[in-house]
């Protein structure tokens, strides 16, 4: 690997490459850790590390009402989306790759924005669980229903990750 380094370090001293293809080359050798960092250093400052998973859409919003009827009315007068499923405490819009829902307090629950989800690929939730517990155990992540994961952000913001085609 010293040959190797060596290489680069002379390439990039005679022009040979600029300051992106040496850091490049650099990673290639898995020297990316060493030069970037670990753990939130790395994503917080915009670091190179690769991501846990490979987010596609923003699968749906959750919000919490104390008024179903009455926030379903205030949603369809804003923005005219169609009502993709709704009974007494819920209603859901349909959106192109996702939904709005809008779902009835439980005890203990304030009026609000509860949390969003993001699409991932081929999802696989035991697996991200394991993940997650392993790369961020402070995000305190758990598994719902089998095939969901839920997790709260440095801010305590909540998050859901599930397969791209999830539906409730």
């Amino acid at each position: 690997m010293d040959d190797e380094l060596e290489r680069l370090f002379t390439m990039y001293d005679r022009g040979r490459l600029d300051r992106r293809q040496l850091l490049q080359g650099l990673l290639g050798l898995g020297l990316g850790t060493a030069l970037v960092g670990t753990g939130s250093d790395a994503s917080a400052s915009g670091g190179l590390r690769e991501p846990l998973f490979r987010a596609h859409t923003i699968n749906h919003v959750t919000i919490r009402t104390a008024d179903v009827t009455r926030s379903k009315a205030f949603y369809q007068s804003l923005t005219g989306l169609a009502v993709r499923a709704e009974d007494k405490d819920s209603c859901e819009f349909r959106l192109d790759h996702g939904f709005l829902g809008l779902y009835a307090l439980e005890a203990g629950q304030r009026a609000g924005y509860d949390h969003f989800c993001f699409g991932v690929d081929a999802f696989d939730a035991p697996r991200a669980l394991a993940a997650l517990k392993s790369a961020m155990p402070d995000a305190q992540p758990s598994l719902e229903s089998g095939d969901q994961v839920f997790l709260r952000d440095p801010d305590g913001v909540r998050v859901q990750l599930a397969d791209v085609k999830y539906k409730r």
